[in-house]
């Protein structure tokens, strides 16, 4: 009698803690585009690389563009300019620093171009809920549109 008493409160108990894990589990929010790092289990530079290897120049807007930046100079200009970026080039993510918590990162990589190796820094912040990168028109022209030796 004891034991089915045992068996069946340690059932009980267990089922209760199952309902409770998954229910943690579902509460706990995403971290999605939220931080550089977390952009389907890769980092920020390397989400954009596959987007535009796959032209989906659209989609890249809101990680390169703030809302107000996009609206200066136009949603068709931004995308022209997307479309002649050249990104191609292998680039790996060879440190982060976190400046203010959860809202602004030095995201630093590393990359080869024929056969000269680089190092870059990109300023990231997240506006508006999205992680997005801080560039000037001077810092997007050094880092997507390389000077070729």
């Amino acid at each position: 009698m004891r034991v089915l008493r045992f068996i069946i409160t340690f059932i009980i108990v267990s089922l209760m803690m199952t309902k409770l894990a998954i229910a943690q589990q579902q509460v706990r929010p995403s971290c999605l585009f939220k931080n550089p790092l977390c952009f389907y289990a890769t980092d920020i530079l390397s989400y954009l690389q596959i987007l535009h290897k796959n032209s989906r120049y659209e989609e890249m807007l809101p990680f390169l563009y703030e809302p107000q930046q996009l609206t200066k100079i136009g949603k068709n200009k931004a995308i022209a300019d997307i479309e002649t970026m050249n990104i191609g080039y292998e680039m790996k993510r060879v440190g982060i620093r976190e400046l203010s918590r959860g809202k602004k990162w030095i995201v630093t990589y590393q990359r080869i171009i024929m056969g000269t190796a680089e190092t870059f820094t990109i300023n990231c912040g997240n506006i508006q809920d999205t992680t997005r990168l801080l560039m000037n028109s001077t810092q997007r022209k050094l880092v997507f549109y390389p000077k070729r030796p």
